[in-house]
């Protein structure tokens, strides 16, 4: 797989201090690129870079590369990589902390659209479907007609139903869904400009009742 060159001029530092700072960034920058994380990985030769490369990468900054990245919708989650680092550097939930980044950035690629098709199908099914999910992938990539034929020989052996199956009640699966999608109100940080100008404003309303109380004070 070709890949561009990277260049110093493309290095970000907020994103890389962005990641550092959450709990799973913490360890980052102790990664000594040992390479047990990507020789324990399953499907690192279906990414374009490596589990050791990505965390290589959020600590130069590389935004860009990052993001656009297909390591962080690959990653099955499986937590070898985790469970096996010397450094006690979590890669499995960096991808995660990864994804919604590349969400809000509006970063779309071919493994994303999976990954968001097939959470859609947990969360109206409550479980996998795999005609659903090559279902509406299809729709999304015409590239996949060209499985057509594969398909249709699991749909004659009875490999593929179609009929999905649900889940009785998916109330506690909801809840799921909600908690992770409800985003709480941020607040404005010590220093920051929106509290700045907080202050600023509870200054000017104390100046003006003080003036008006010394108004009153010389009538």
């Amino acid at each position: 797989m070709k890949k561009e060159t990277i260049l110093p001029e493309t290095r970000d530092t907020a994103f890389r201090d962005l990641v550092l700072k959450t709990p799973i960034g913490e360890k980052i920058p102790t990664c000594m690129q040992c390479g047990i994380c990507a020789g324990s990985c399953p499907v690192s030769h279906e990414m374009d870079y490596t589990p050791r490369q990505l965390v290589r990468m959020v600590q130069l900054g590389l935004k860009r590369e990052v993001l656009n990245s297909n390591t962080i919708w690959i990653c099955t989650t499986c937590f070898s990589c985790s469970v096996r680092c010397p450094r006690g550097i979590r890669p499995t939930e960096l991808m995660e902390t990864l994804k919604p980044i590349a969400i809000a950035e509006g970063i779309k690629n071919k493994n994303s659209k999976f990954d968001n098709i097939f959470s859609d199908v947990i969360k109206k099914n409550g479980r996998a479907s795999e005609f659903l999910l090559i279902s509406k992938y299809s729709m999304s990539e015409p590239g996949m007609i060209k499985q057509a034929p594969f398909g249709m020989s699991l749909m004659s052996r009875g490999k593929l139903p179609l009929s999905p199956d649900k889940m009785e009640d998916v109330r506690e699966l909801d809840a799921i869904f909600k908690t992770v999608e409800e985003k709480p109100e941020k607040k404005p940080e010590s220093g920051t400009e929106e509290n700045a100008e907080a202050k600023a404003e509870a200054g000017g309303k104390k100046e003006e009742k003080a003036a008006d109380t010394g108004g009153e004070a010389e009538k």
